[in-house]
């Protein structure tokens, strides 16, 4: 597969790639400078606005606008980031957490995970309904990360970094409800990240400081590895008019000069041809 850097960003911590579909642009932030990014793949315009704190992910909203989960709580707010309303405060004890990755399902939810940097079980994972209303998911949560859902709904993949793998459990779309938790695949190539999962079924991971992405099959199957130039590689989504196009995003906090100096595209956002479409992303739908 043939990578291409679509956006020299330069991103300090690259992260929640989301296709938009009515606006055709891609969004994505940068966690630790506290931007949402609108990146135009027609014209190659990149614009972003200021959250001002950290922003751990991007989702849209049905009736118009955003979702914002930050370090203090979940937003909403319009494209451009003006008319800022707070949906709830989630704090990290002891403090310093933040909102790490999350997305919005299908069926309207919205669901998110925090993590505090340096301490493992100190997150949680979370469920936003449509009316409102959060539910906690999981507790003793280290590094909440990629999530995403098979074609039929039935199935839920999840990733806590820390512990070096891939979960699937059992879902209902008509509740959210979620049960039989299990391991589905183990990561021997630096850390899972975020993912995602194509129309037909198969889980894309971004693998931090792996410099890869991989592709498995519903089953936990390896069967393709899509080399990078960046090592911090953070997460993924189709996107483009045939949710053929695979956009990636990475980082480059942490690394040193000499890193930098051998891989000048950390911290940028990249695309290829997929050969295969991905699954129409969700909006939440309060």
């Amino acid at each position: 597969m043939i990578v291409d850097v679509a956006l020299a960003a330069g991103a300090r911590l690259g992260e929640g790639p989301l296709w938009d579909p009515h606006a055709a642009v891609l969004r994505w932030v940068d966690i630790l400078p506290g931007l949402v990014h609108r990146f135009d793949p027609a014209s190659g315009e990149d614009t972003s606005f200021e959250v001002g704190e950290p922003v751990g992910t991007v989702a849209g909203r049905r009736g118009g606008g955003l979702v914002l989960a930050t370090a203090s709580g979940i937003f909403t707010c319009a494209e451009d980031g003006t008319g800022r309303t707070r949906l709830h405060t989630v704090s990290t004890d002891p403090a310093g957490g933040r909102f790490n990755d999350g997305k919005a399902d299908p069926w309207g939810r919205f669901w998110g995970g925090t993590m505090l940097e340096g301490t493992d079980g100190a997150g949680a994972f979370y469920r936003l309904e449509p009316d409102g209303t959060l539910h906690t998911v999981l507790t003793n949560v280290s590094v909440s990360n990629g999530l995403g859902w098979s074609p039929d709904g039935r199935t839920m993949y999840y990733v806590d970094t820390r512990t070096g793998g891939v979960d699937v459990f059992d879902h209902d779309p008509e509740t959210g409800a979620v049960s039989g938790r299990r391991r589905l695949v183990d990561v021997e190539r630096g850390w899972p990240d975020g993912l995602t999962v194509d129309a037909d079924g198969n889980l894309w991971v971004a693998l931090w400081d792996g410099w890869a992405v991989r592709r498995y099959t519903p089953d936990g199957r390896l069967t393709d590895t899509v080399e990078l130039p960046a090592q911090r590689i953070t997460s993924c989504a189709f996107g483009g008019a045939r949710l053929s196009t695979l956009y990636v995003t990475s980082a480059r906090v942490g690394l040193s000069e000499e890193d930098l100096a051998r891989q000048p595209h950390a911290g940028s956002l990249f695309a290829l041809d997929a050969a295969v479409s991905g699954l129409t992303p969700g909006e939440w739908a309060g």
